[in-house]
């Protein structure tokens, strides 16, 4: 399966579409900026070209393949937090939009879910349970092993991280 740089010819950090926390607790966030809201250094402003529907950027980015690309690519410094420099944003990688040939119901159950999980503060792992069987396995047909994988990658990477805040 075509994966592709969050930060290719088409994806730039230069407006505000959409943002991805540099500093991370439980788990990376992609958001996107609906208001046009401001922010300082705290994130990557990012703006979709080249016809990126920013709702698919966002189902491409949460899924396990997604997170365990983060997990590995970004740092962990003191506290336990995960922080993603612009460096690291070039190396993460997910899966390509144009592949995404998703029906506007299944996207807008894909988006609620995601927002949902991400607004009132649960666990994470139930919008990538949900991403990952509707999309990775029905959709682009990934193995269910390879998704599995993929996770144990990120929850592995995560708890090392979160070990490192509470010494």
């Amino acid at each position: 399966m075509t994966m592709r740089s969050i930060r290719d010819s088409r994806l730039a950090l230069e407006d505000k579409t959409a943002c991805l926390l540099t500093g991370n607790n439980l788990y990376p966030k992609l958001v996107l900026n609906r208001c046009g809201a401001i922010s300082t250094g705290t994130m990557h402003r990012m703006k979709f070209r080249g016809g990126i529907d920013p709702e698919l950027a966002i189902i491409a980015y949460y899924n396990s393949i997604a997170f365990a690309f983060t997990g590995l690519c970004g740092r962990s410094y003191g506290g336990g937090v995960l922080e993603i420099l612009p460096k690291e944003v070039d190396n993460i990688h997910v899966l390509n939009t144009g592949l995404l040939n998703i029906n506007a119901e299944l996207k807008r159950n894909v988006i609620s879910v995601i927002d949902g999980v991400v607004r009132n503060g649960r666990n994470i792992d139930e919008a990538l349970d949900y991403v990952d069987a509707k999309i990775l396995v029905g959709v682009l047909r990934f193995d269910e092993d390879t998704c599995r994988a993929c996770r144990h990658i990120w929850k592995t990477l995560q708890a090392r991280r979160l070990g490192r805040g509470t010494r």
